[in-house]
């Protein structure tokens, strides 16, 4: 080993100190919680799109809005956006799925035609190749006072563009809605394009279509799949596994997380099973995004299906980053959500691992439950007091996004949040941010159950700004961990939580 040459070669591949950058491993690592950047260290852009595939390239397409880019100079909470600005429909590609290349702005705002001169909604979007005609097609929703609403379509001789304005549909058959709610685009395995999508207004009826064969411009008449319950369905998406057709959507909350859900079929056009809630996305609302899209990544020892979820950031201002993607396992047909940090994906083999610094703590930030809750996700809550009321124990106080978890004590009472964590076997890191008032008979941060000696802080004084705790040495022996903060006082104290972390050493 040669420290000095280690250092050297780093610096090289970051291209920093001076010296000219070289031909460095990719990155293989997929980081959720941060705004991504692309290969020349420009932030992406892309929201609400899909994956297109062309030979050994992935092309991603989304939308790019212009309060994306102000909220990731400045990720400062802010109230709800509830009109995004369109500015253009991004493409990128890569390899791996990893490292991604910006290819451009390939259908711009203010772009010929009337179209985008002043568009109220784009989004919702996919780009699909006809073999007949030989066009890249690009759909998605659209919607503007002065011209109407509908699933707008653009083609385009290159994955890369630039895409050309051809129509708008403004009515779909056999559909409660004249057009969509959220919708995504499907690619069966024949080559045939399908468009996934719910009703507008309630948004309580599952439709798959096909898009027209000979060009892939029109969406043809409706099969009604299911119909949801009440609160109905958005964040609709599809992908094939094993031979099963799996139709996904997410609970309808506006910009906010949200739980998942799926039905199978052995055709594509139904009958579907009953509907389920994808295990693993309840914990923590998706890792608190909504369903985007899926894309199965087929490789020489298997398949990964990757949850490619949108983390509406700048409109609910739920977290950092807008683009949350983690591997699903299958148990059976049975699919499960992996809520992982950072994980490390090979693309050429179709498999995934853990990535080292992930934190297995869910909900870390408790952003997922969107509104004031007498419990959280991923949590486990308990109060005892004179009154026996339990208090609200999230607050819009948070660190550096929205919300917060407080105990905030009314009486002589006493109160926990405690998560219990299943993991590899190894040494931890347990960090929080923390606030207190201070004077609490007890406050305490701990994690213990792990099959070593509890590690634990107690707080004695006041905390008037956010302070991070830290406790190294967690030595994990039997895979499971329990960690929490526990608190004992009286009216007007209070203990307050933000970003906690449990990562491996």
């Amino acid at each position: 080993m040669n420290p000095r040459r280690d250092l050297q070669i780093l610096l090289i591949c970051a291209g920093l100190g001076g010296l000219a950058p070289i031909a460095c491993a990719a990155e293989s690592t997929i980081r959720n919680g941060v705004f991504w950047k692309d290969t020349s260290g420009t932030p992406i852009y892309s929201q609400g799109g899909g994956i297109l595939k062309v030979g050994d390239i992935y092309y991603w397409y989304g939308a790019k809005y212009a309060e994306a880019v102000s909220y990731a100079r400045e990720p400062v909470p802010k109230p709800n956006n509830a009109n995004p600005t369109f500015s253009a429909v991004t493409a990128y590609s890569s390899t791996d799925l990893v490292n991604w290349k910006f290819e451009g702005e390939v259908l711009k705002a203010g772009a010929a035609g009337k179209m985008f001169d002043k568009p109220g909604w784009v989004g919702r979007l996919g780009v699909v190749h006809n073999k007949r005609s030989g066009k890249y097609v690009l759909l998605t929703q659209y919607g503007s006072r002065e011209n109407g609403s509908g699933v707008l379509f653009a083609t385009s001789d290159s994955p890369t563009g630039p895409f050309v304005y051809q129509r708008l549909q403004t009515r779909i058959d056999r559909v409660a809605t004249p057009t969509s709610g959220d919708q995504t685009v499907f690619v069966d395995d024949d080559g045939q394009a399908w468009l996934v999508f719910s009703s507008g207004g309630d948004r309580r009826k599952l439709y798959v279509a096909p898009l027209r064969a000979a060009d892939f411009l029109a969406v043809e008449p409706a099969t009604l799949v299911h119909s949801a319950p009440a609160g109905g369905r958005e964040g609709n998406a599809m992908f094939k596994y094993k031979g099963l057709y799996y139709f996904c959507s997410s609970d309808l909350h506006g910009w906010n997380a949200s739980r998942s859900f799926y039905m199978t079929a052995t055709s594509i056009t139904g009958p579907y099973t009953p509907e389920r809630l994808i295990e693993g996305t309840e914990a923590d609302f998706s890792h608190v995004s909504q369903n985007g899209f899926f894309v199965p990544v087929q490789g020489s020892e298997g398949t990964t299906v990757l949850y490619a979820g949108d983390r509406w950031s700048n409109y609910a201002a739920n977290g950092i980053g807008y683009n949350i993607w983690t591997p699903l396992s299958f148990e059976g047909d049975k699919p499960v959500f992996n809520s992982l940090s950072e994980f490390r994906l090979d693309a050429a083999k179709g498999s995934w691992s853990v990535g080292k610094g992930n934190n297995y703590v869910l909900n870390p930030g408790f952003e997922a439950d969107r509104v004031t809750q007498t419990s959280v996700a991923g949590w486990r809550t308990s109060w005892t007091s004179i009154k026996g009321a339990a208090p609200i124990v999230n607050t819009l106080e948070g660190r550096n996004s929205r919300w917060a978890l407080v105990l905030r004590h009314a009486d002589p009472s006493m109160g926990s949040a405690i998560q219990d964590i299943t993991l590899p076997n190894g040494s931890y890191t347990l960090r929080a941010w923390v606030r207190s008032s201070g004077g609490q008979g007890v406050a305490r941060l701990f994690a213990s159950g792990h099959g070593g000696p509890e590690v634990a802080h107690v707080f004695t004084g006041a905390l008037g700004d956010w302070a991070q705790v830290t406790l190294p040495g967690i030595d994990v022996r039997n895979g499971s961990v329990q960690v929490g903060v526990y608190t004992e006082g009286k009216d007007g104290q209070w203990l307050m939580l933000d970003d906690v972390s449990l990562v491996r050493d």
